[in-house]
């Protein structure tokens, strides 16, 4: 029944549960405990949910049950992750894995690999979190009897990953995996599957198959009062609708979720449902009242903590300002979400310092408690053979001499322990500079550069500060047709060939996906058109050479800007050129290397000068040439 229906088992348990089990053994209370924590967070209600689990714990304790107490823990920290904090969860899962090494349980340690897997998706470390969904999925598969966690569940977590790692293709086929194994999939289950496949195929750009996938599992969500997947269904709809411009229909559902994401308790539903709705009312012209959800749903993240969805939310909010002509408000949540990134860069990395500490600490806990184990087994030697007084002697000596080896040994350990933790402090500052994949800098370090430059010397217009803006055209064409492991190759050659292209004193970096940033100083305006002209070539003179022998022929669209700009003659007031700030130069070249995309792609061009005329936002393009 709590397969097939969820509602109805929900309510037997609820009504009838107390009176089943009144006066009953420990083992039949813990088992419709643990049965109704089950049925409530398959139907998404994750608050009763938790209160359950905390019963769960509360009786393990009393009852000195270490396999319950272990596994109510590890239920703890699925909350951790769903409140998005991975980190603390890392270093909780670390720890518990130390206390309960003797436990020998395979369903502990088959939730454990799949919570691992969870917590390092969540903060990006696909690889690692693809290692341990394995491994649960392993255990599993090898032990079918074994309650928790089902192979299902594992399953549509790798899809949530693959979907977050921007692999839909990955997510569709362990989708496929999930309804081949599975004669008749549970309606929750089921519901879910199609909830990914939308997903996937939003991902793809499949949009009306999106939507069949997403009216499957709404019909299915709706039918079983799976509440919390109806909330996330229906956000994603509007979104769907959203990206295809149907703004009514985007409002339509965007209403629809904030029923059941409310009833849930689900913040994040209930936010993306706010959101969603400002946007499709935006989209139909009531852009004052739209903005204002949008901006109530930004304040909320902000004071929840959630930044890396406020940085998402500024990126739309921004193209939406953009695409409605309001440039320069447009401009101002640009700035506004650099701010964000930057300090979201900050908090990853004290999120990642954070968890190696908590590790640490671990560790270091469990060495303790080792210690004191080891100190009460000399007490206890000591008590047995007290009345020998020479065999006292002899031990005695010979349990100092013990001691001092071992704290010897623990003071060389601390030694190694923090050798270890300071190379690991200096990679993590190493890895917070550059980029992982072409070891090029990446947006961090060029902000903190940008910051440093307050004591130099203000450029010139006979040696100005360039910035140029580069993406890798067809670059989703190469993914799709070769493969991601193709695009990281063409990353990678094409930052190779920007280092070997450019002066030791110029910065490049990866700006971000397919986008790249060269910052040059001291730039005259006769070399412009020729670095910039020298950067496209060094991307497309010579083809690119696959592992399997393929060969890409790879191009790139620039958009350049120097600062500061020429004086426009005897031009002056609003007419005047705009001297832009390094920010919003990059947003002028981001501008410039859109229109290079519009005009057909493999061609630069340079932002001259920057007009306020009366109305509207002018740019002085030039095109310095074509290459081949």
């Amino acid at each position: 029944m709590a397969e097939q229906n969820n509602a109805q088992a929900r309510t037997v348990l609820v009504q009838e549960g107390p009176k089943l089990i009144a006066g009953a053994p420990y083992p039949v209370r813990i088992h419709y405990l643990r049965l109704l924590r089950r049925i409530q967070a398959d139907g998404g209600n994750f608050r009763e949910a938790f209160e359950t689990n905390e019963l769960i714990i509360g009786l393990a304790q009393a009852e000195r049950d270490p396999l319950n107490l272990a596994l109510g823990s590890l239920a703890r920290v699925l909350r951790m992750i769903e409140n998005n904090d991975p980190a603390k969860a890392l270093g909780q899962l670390t720890a518990l894995g130390t206390r309960y090494r003797k436990l020998d349980s395979l369903e502990f340690t088959a939730t454990a690999e799949g919570l691992h897997g969870m917590a390092y998706s969540a903060v990006g470390q696909y690889d690692r979190a693809l290692h341990h969904f394995l491994r649960a999925l392993d255990t599993v598969q090898r032990h079918p009897g074994l309650w928790s966690p089902r192979e299902a569940d594992i399953r549509l977590a790798m899809a949530r990953m693959y979907v977050n790692a921007h692999d839909p293709a990955k997510a569709l086929e362990t989708l496929r995996e999930i309804r081949t194994g599975l004669s008749r999939l549970p309606p929750r289950t089921e519901a879910a599957a199609h909830y990914f496949e939308g997903r996937a195929l939003v991902a793809r750009d499949e949009l009306e198959a999106a939507q069949q996938a997403f009216a499957h599992a709404l019909d299915l969500a709706h039918t079983h009062q799976l509440i919390s997947l109806e909330a996330n269904v229906l956000g994603n709809i509007a979104d769907a609708h959203l990206k295809a411009g149907r703004y009514r229909q985007a409002e339509e559902a965007a209403r629809a979720a904030l029923a059941p994401a409310e009833r849930s308790d689900d913040r994040i539903s209930l936010q993306m449902a706010k959101a969603n709705l400002g946007f499709a009312l935006f989209g139909q012209g009531r852009q004052r009242e739209g903005m204002q959800h949008v901006d109530a749903v930004i304040a909320a993240m902000r004071k929840a903590g959630a930044m890396s969805s406020v940085g998402r939310l500024l990126a739309e909010k921004s193209q939406a300002l953009e695409g409605a002509g309001r440039f320069r408000e447009a401009l101002a949540t640009t700035r506004e979400r650099e701010s964000v990134t930057q300090e979201l860069s900050l908090d990853e990395r004290n999120k990642a310092i954070s968890a190696l500490q908590e590790q640490f600490k671990a560790h270091e806990r469990a060495a303790q408690i080792d210690a004191l184990r080891q100190e009460n087994a000399v007490k206890d030697t000591e008590l047995r053979h007290r009345s020998l007084l020479q065999t006292a002697a002899s031990l005695g000596a010979s349990l100092a001499l013990f001691l001092c080896a071992g704290v010897l040994w623990m003071y060389r350990k601390s030694v190694l322990t923090g050798r270890r933790l300071a190379e690991l402090n200096d990679e993590l500052a190493y890895r917070s500079a550059h980029d992982p994949l072409t070891g090029l800098f990446n947006r961090r370090s060029f902000l903190d550069r940008m910051r440093s430059r307050t004591g130099e010397a203000a450029p010139r217009l006979g040696s100005a500060d360039c910035f140029t803006l580069l993406d890798i055209d067809h670059f989703k064409r190469i993914n799709d047709e070769y493969g991601h492991a193709a695009g990281d190759a063409v990353l990678v050659e094409v930052g190779k060939r920007l280092r070997a292209a450019m002066r030791e004193s110029d910065m490049v970096l990866r700006w971000g996906g397919e986008e790249f940033l060269v910052y040059s100083q001291g730039v005259t305006q006769d070399q412009r058109p020729l670095l910039v002209g020298r950067i496209l070539d060094a991307i497309a003179a010579t083809p690119i050479v696959l592992d399997d022998g393929t060969t890409l022929r790879v191009s790139a669209t620039a958009g350049a800007v120097s600062l500061p700009f020429a004086p426009d003659g005897d031009v002056s007031g609003p007419e005047a050129t705009v001297q832009p700030d390094w920010e919003q130069a990059i947003a002028l070249a981001d501008r410039a290397l859109y229109k290079g995309k519009e005009a057909g792609r493999n061609r630069g061009y340079i932002v001259a000068g920057l007009r306020r005329p009366e109305g509207g936002l002018e740019l002085d393009l030039v095109l310095p040439g074509v290459t081949g």
